[in-house]
């Protein structure tokens, strides 16, 4: 049995996190440090803002300029 979730309010970063572990796991790790609905959304912007969710992209990613577009 497959389940959906609907934590953010946004169909398409709900969507996001149904699809995608790395984008729930970014969520579960967000969700300790900022209310729920807002963790889960990150991936979602981190994606729209970056054009992908790619760990091994991000990880490569230089810290200043990886901090630069989470903080716009």
């Amino acid at each position: 049995m497959t389940q959906e979730l609907y934590i953010t309010g946004i169909e398409s970063a709900d969507a996001l996190l149904n699809r995608d572990g790395t984008a729930l796991m970014i969520g579960m790790l967000l969700d300790q440090q900022v209310p729920m609905e807002w963790a889960f959304t990150g991936p979602y912007t981190i994606r729209k803002r970056l054009g992908h969710l790619d760990p091994k992209r991000i990880a490569a990613m230089n810290v200043d300029e990886f901090v630069a577009i989470c903080s716009e």
